[in-house]
């Protein structure tokens, strides 16, 4: 009996001491899967103009306790226009989304209910470096000018600012296939060298420094 007793301590004892191994273990490999999860992306986006080229389009990453913050990675395409080929340009972008608004909110004696499937953001921030693939583009200035005639610029990169404003559709749940959410974006952009063409000559129209980009995001996760 005492042999019994004894034995039956020490299977349970075994299987507490599994059952603790087990939790640990699980643990790690959640913590593992939650690390690669955050490298998924969780939106794609397809943009035009915003000095990134006639078309972009790539994947993108929303983060924050109220997802305000996103980061896009996106290839674009310019058609050759005047030069002898078309080329390919390559954009990171860090977006700032402050507020959203659930239209609901904003038009409260509303009663049909898809209003409540409609939020606007009405501002966007936006900061970007985006580039331009091809053997005309340099990123130091080369020695056929004179000494710091292009000081602070670089034809290989481009800096860039941007405001705008979007409204987001909420799909409902029985018709949704690969998104949960879409939403159109525009946003009004300059970058460092129109900037500094500005400072350096304040005749220069605001028109000529400014451009108008439109795009559309699909919201996955």
């Amino acid at each position: 009996m005492v042999m019994l007793l004894f034995a039956m301590q020490v299977t349970a004892d075994d299987s507490i001491t599994v059952e603790e191994t087990q939790s640990k273990y699980d643990l790690r490999v959640n913590r593992i899967r939650e690390h690669w999860a955050a490298l998924i992306p969780t939106r794609f986006v397809v943009q035009n103009a915003g000095n990134m080229g006639t078309l972009s389009a790539g994947i993108g990453w929303g983060y924050g306790k109220r997802g305000q913050w996103e980061t896009d990675l996106l290839v674009g395409f310019i058609p050759k226009h005047q030069s002898t080929r078309a080329k390919m340009t390559m954009t990171l972008k860090e977006n700032y989304i402050p507020w959203s608004l659930n239209l609901s909110r904003l038009f409260p004696s509303a009663k049909n209910k898809s209003v409540e499937q409609w939020s606007f953001e009405p501002l966007t921030a936006s900061v970007y470096l985006n580039t331009v693939y091809g053997h005309e583009f340099w990123k130091s200035q080369p020695g056929r000018y004179p000494d710091k005639y292009y000081r602070l610029t670089s034809t290989k990169f481009r800096l860039n600012l941007a405001l705008g404003q979007r409204i987001t559709f909420l799909i409902p749940e029985k018709k949704r296939r690969r998104s949960r959410s879409m939403s159109l974006f525009y946003e009004i952009s300059t970058c460092d060298l129109y900037i500094r063409n500005k400072i350096e000559d304040s005749y220069v129209p605001l028109k000529d420094i400014l451009g108008l980009s439109i795009g559309v995001k699909f919201h996955t996760l």
